[in-house]
């Protein structure tokens, strides 16, 4: 049976959070921290910890892959009920996904174009990624991050050097602890997008997963870091806040020389590769678990169906921009919470009185999701 490595493991895991994130979260952090966003980032390194130790505690004490893990440490009807629910999910978070590229480039990149154009160009782009495979899909995720990691820490290096006014970060820790609090828990939440690899470790070497997960976790504290506290010094807290995508406004503002401008194009044609990363794996755990629940041949033929269900859902999530973001800051949040944290703890609390795999079993499946399209 084919495997990913352990840098496919990572890639994918940090195409999971960073290019929707990179966006969404300086916005939401300036509004309830202002100039001090950036704290909220760099504390999440201890729930981003538990986290991790939660997923790789369960990784340990299971024999199959996520979804069957549930039905394995639940029973067989709750565990084939919520596997049943978890395929909602996973079209929510795709829609999700999905709905932001097309709002971010409608609304800074091509204004006035019909956005079923958008969504039908990336459903077809995703949809050609799933029928490849997963090996096509972690080759994917390496050359994403061989050029976004790269150019991420270049934009926000220009972001820093051009007019910079570090006196945007004072006053230090001036903020309230409810603030600070609702602040962590957003920044924590891109964090529960490794839940994936509860999927990815059968085809990984389960006692080698940590490891990935932690380096996903540092990079992204040093890379949203970078990015909060570049957006602080270029545009200011509380002007960070009344932007949409303020790490993009502060992009447009770097010129290298006065001679060399428009550098957000190239971003641009970065990120939109990332998304193309997010979904499709968002959009491969939805048909993964369609078929295990089902207990079906084969889950690329899934993709055709459920991409219908997945453009009208991002088109039905909200009229517009603004009521998208409310829904990202008030009620996604606690839909993620509970599929990514709730339920995943409560397996973690059943595997604590079980003990540790020392095997791996052949992929239960008759289709192996590993292997390419022919």
């Amino acid at each position: 049976m084919k495997k990913i490595n352990a840098f496919q493991l990572y890639c994918m895991l940090l195409v999971m959070i960073m290019p929707v994130n990179f966006l969404i979260i300086p916005k939401v952090l300036t509004s309830y921290l202002g100039n001090n966003a950036w704290l909220a980032i760099i504390t999440s390194l201890v729930p981003g910890t538990l986290i991790i130790y939660i997923y790789y505690s369960i990784i340990k004490k299971s024999l199959q892959p996520f979804p069957l893990l549930l039905e394995e440490h639940l029973g067989r009807i709750p565990g084939k009920t919520l596997g049943f629910i978890y395929v909602f999910f996973f079209i929510l978070t795709s829609s999700f996904t999905l709905r932001i590229f097309v709002e971010f480039i409608e609304s800074n990149v091509l204004p006035g174009t019909p956005i079923s154009i958008f969504i039908g160009v990336m459903l077809i782009t995703a949809f050609t990624g799933i029928k490849s495979g997963l090996v096509s899909m972690a080759r994917m995720a390496e050359l994403i991050t061989y050029v976004g990691v790269p150019f991420t820490f270049l934009m926000m290096a220009l972001t820093l050097t051009h007019n910079p006014d570090f006196g945007n970060l004072k006053p230090f820790a001036y903020m309230s602890y409810k603030a600070f609090a609702d602040a962590l828990a957003f920044a924590t939440m891109p964090l529960l997008n490794m839940l994936p690899v509860l999927t990815l470790f059968h085809y990984f070497q389960r006692e080698n997963s940590f490891k990935p997960m932690f380096q996903v976790l540092l990079s992204y504290i040093v890379l949203v870091g970078l990015i909060t506290i570049s957006t602080v010094v270029a545009l200011g807290g509380q002007n960070s806040s009344l932007f949409t995508f303020p790490a993009f406004v502060a992009i447009r503002l770097v010129s290298i020389g006065d001679f060399i401008q428009n550098i957000d194009i190239v971003f641009i044609g970065i990120w939109i590769m990332g998304i193309f990363g997010v979904l499709s794996i968002w959009w491969f755990m939805a048909c993964y678990t369609i078929q295990q629940v089902f207990n079906l041949h084969d889950y690329r033929f899934l993709a055709a169906p459920t991409a219908l269900i997945i453009g009208v859902t991002s088109i039905l999530l909200s009229p517009n921009i603004l009521e998208l973001n409310l829904l990202a800051k008030g009620v996604l949040p606690a839909v993620y919470y509970f599929f990514l944290l709730f339920i995943p703890l409560v397996v973690f609390v059943i595997t604590l009185f079980k003990a540790p795999v020392q095997h791996q079993p052949e992929y239960p499946g008759s289709e192996n999701p590993v292997s390419t399209a022919e």
